[in-house]
Formats: structure tokens, C-alpha cells, sequence
């Protein structure tokens, strides 16, 4: 599969933002999808194939955390990307299944290359049924 098979989309609600990471990641040979809002995204989800979605997390009404969520339910082959402003992200959010990995503002462009390209290996890793995650085996783990 050649980049332009390949398809991101970008989550943030700053439009500026929005728009320099499309300019950026259409460099890069990719095609975009951009949403302002976590519910936008999964309304584009809904109708278009995502490969990996780059989420801002803070965004007003549902957040990126939200929205990781309904990707990993709902769209469990999209490897997800948070974007954040803090150094240092919770376990808990970056462990999450489809969680690949995180970005830190201000990004550069070849942080942006980097964490598409780790995208696209974890989904070219995947089976083609979609694998219960390490995280829902411990949950549902009854220790009789």
C-alpha cells in the first residue's frame, strides 16, 4: 500500500492547527480528513477509511480521551495518536488499546512523520480479526 492509500485524520478544534497538520501530512504523501470536534471525527469515521487518527486531547465537549475510546469500540483498526501540550501523559491514557502513541505541542513536522509511519506498523500488525487487549483481559481476569 502506497502513502496515498493511506488516509489520517486530524482531530483538533484550533482551526490554525488543523490546518498546518493537513498542509504537513499531505506533504508527507498521505490523503486527510480534518475535524474540529471529537463527535466531527467520529462522524467522519462513520463514512470514511481512516488508517490512523491524530486527536488533540483537550478539546471543548467530548475530549480526545473520549474519542480514543469510541475509536478502540467502534473502529478498532484506526491507530490512534494523542496530541497534547503536558510533557508527560497518564499510563492509563497512553496504554489504552489503539493507542500508539502521543505528541507533544509544539510538534515538528518529522514528530508528525514519526508518529503516522508508528501508525501504520501497528495497523500492519494487527490480525485481521481484531485482538482482545492486554487491558480487557486484566479486567475481565476473575482471580478464583
Amino acid at each position: 500500500m502506497t502513502d496515498q492509500e493511506h488516509t489520517v485524520l486530524i482531530v483538533d478544534d484550533d482551526e490554525g492547527v488543523r490546518k498546518v497538520l493537513g498542509q504537513w501530512v499531505e506533504r508527507l504523501g498521505y490523503r486527510t480528513q480534518l475535524a474540529d470536534s471529537a463527535e466531527g471525527a467520529v462522524e467522519v469515521l462513520e463514512r470514511t477509511p481512516i488508517d490512523v487518527a491524530l486527536c488533540d486531547i483537550r478539546m471543548p465537549g467530548a475530549d480526545g480521551i473520549w474519542l480514543a475510546g469510541q475509536i478502540r469500540d467502534r473502529f478498532p483498526d484506526v491507530a490512534v495518536v494523542l496530541a497534547t501540550g503536558l510533557h508527560e501523559m497518564d499510563a492509563g491514557v497512553t496504554l489504552r488499546p489503539g493507542v500508539v502513541g502521543y505528541v507533544v505541542k509544539p510538534f515538528s513536522h518529522t514528530e508528525i512523520a514519526a508518529a503516522i509511519k508508528t501508525g501504520l506498523e501497528w495497523r500492519r500488525a494487527q490480525p485481521e480479526e481484531p485482538r482482545e487487549s492486554l487491558i480487557g483481559l486484566l479486567e475481565s481476569w476473575d482471580e478464583t
